[in-house]
């Protein structure tokens, strides 16, 4: 067996146990690379398969007049006093005047490790998109895909869209060809094109308020887009009111290149039930879920929470979709023993976290990536590995590079949040003392032009979950 073999070997090996063992999580791993860490002898940024890397994530802020009081919790284990004293000790920073609240539950027992103001349902801001991941893994295997198709009878070509909104100039050049041959062998030349957009309603969501379409974050969903509706490749610049139909007229042309005659104006129809056609499929739904974590797309967030109403049995509404969400979220709540007080508010309005009126209490994020990473649930092991690294990768490439936050490099993952005033990190990390565990950090009420500081004060407080005393 070459080097090259067994190389991979162990790194199959060592993810397999790591989800497996929580307290294994970062040494195996990290001394194989399975991922980076201060022990891994390679430090490569292993991004998304698709799309860009993050920007900043600035949107509406949320006033001071929206956040809640904080205060500190009570009935925590003796044995966290020093870590809940450490954490909370940042709440006196002039950026966070006490707007501080977190969880840090125990990945091994589910019990919590840490807490302040905990079970206050806060806005999420992107953080959210890790309970969207969360709904869309327990209603798929992950291994599905998104197809899209074209019809071709009685010199019409209908496409039809099947969810993907990831399609790329190429995917449709190559339906496009398909759909040409399948024209030459029914002997047609000339065709009209329709469009079959109705596998998912979708549109633009009004929870979105000022932070949708018109602000450049994110494109109504809809049962087909290319390039995610992104008009200028740009994760936030100018987005499609009309992603489908966009799609649609570049289909059209390219069956012109293709060698068809196109007539007419698209039309919207549904396809003739047996009708002959071709078809091309999207990256597996896991591979979409990993690119929106890793980068905080917010198109394809939408689009996984209209995926989850859709296996759902319900309207794939944007109201629809989150609606969808919130319902798996608080099985899934159910199922592992979070408190019925705990979950009392959640609200989720959306499935990126855009929305101002999203409500997340920390106390229920950190216990479903404790879940996440307790190696008790396959079905959401894949979280663990899709959420960015402290200092590595993702949303966290450029974080936790203040003083006395450097030693979380490598140790700490999590999914960002930024929502004008409300500045979060939840994800996953091993204590010094081995003990893997899930955690959700909010800090809140402070004005937008402290961003910066609200985020490292972040940081700052992740950071104290992995120093070692």
């Amino acid at each position: 067996m070459g080097a090259s073999a067994i190389e991979r070997m162990w790194r199959t090996t060592a993810i397999v146990m790591c989800a497996v063992v929580p307290t294994s999580f970062y040494v195996l791993g990290d001394l194989t690379d399975a991922f980076p860490g201060f022990l891994t002898v390679r430090h490569e940024e292993q991004g998304p398969a698709f799309g860009p890397r993050a920007a900043a994530e600035d949107w509406a802020r949320v006033g001071a007049e929206e956040s809640h009081s904080t205060a500190p919790a009570a009935g925590v284990a003796d044995s966290a006093d020093d870590l809940e004293e450490r954490m909370s000790s940042h709440a006196d920073l002039p950026v966070v005047a006490g707007g501080l609240a977190f969880s840090v539950v125990d990945a091994g027992t589910g019990e919590p490790v840490a807490e302040r103001d905990a079970a206050t349902a806060l806005v999420p801001a992107s953080t959210l998109k890790l309970l969207t991941a969360a709904a869309v893994l327990r209603q798929y295997s992950g291994d599905e895909v998104l197809t899209t198709r074209a019809t071709v009878q009685d010199g019409v070509v209908t496409l039809v869209g099947g969810g993907d909104m990831t399609l790329t100039v190429e995917d449709l050049r190559e339906l496009a060809g398909r759909t040409a041959d399948l024209a030459e062998e029914q002997g047609t030349s000339e065709v009209r094109v329709a469009l079959d957009a109705g596998h998912l309603v979708g549109g633009e969501n009004p929870a979105w308020g000022g932070n949708g379409r018109a602000g450049g974050w994110v494109t109504p969903t809809s049962a087909l887009a290319l390039d995610e509706g992104w008009l200028d490749g740009e994760q936030y610049g100018p987005k499609s009111a009309t992603p489908a139909h966009d799609a649609a007229e570049r289909f059209a042309s390219l069956l012109g290149e293709a060698g068809l005659t196109v007539t007419g104006e698209i039309s919207e129809a549904g396809a003739p039930e047996g009708a002959p056609s071709v078809q091309i499929s999207s990256e597996p739904i896991a591979e979409i879920v990993r690119h929106t974590l890793q980068i905080s797309d917010n198109t394809t967030a939408e689009l996984l929470a209209h995926l989850v109403a859709l296996s759902r049995g319900e309207e794939t509404t944007p109201a629809g979709a989150a609606a969808a969400v919130e319902a798996e979220i608080r099985d899934l709540a159910e199922e592992i023993g979070v408190a019925p007080e705990v979950i009392a508010d959640l609200s989720i309005r959306d499935g990126s976290g855009l929305s101002r009126d999203d409500r997340v209490p920390p106390a229920l994020l950190s216990a479903v990536l404790a879940e996440v990473a307790s190696g008790e649930v396959p079905a959401l092991e894949q979280i663990l590995f899709d959420v960015p690294i402290a200092g590595l990768t993702g949303t966290l490439a450029e974080r936790f590079d203040a003083a006395g936050t450097e030693d979380a490099d490598g140790l700490v993952r999590g999914k960002t949040g930024y929502l004008g005033g409300a500045a979060t990190l939840a994800g996953v990390a091993v204590l010094p003392d081995g003990r893997t565990v899930g955690y959700s950090i909010v800090v809140h009420g402070f004005d937008g032009a402290d961003a910066d500081d609200a985020r490292a004060a972040v940081d700052a407080v992740a950071a104290e979950i992995v120093q070692v005393d």
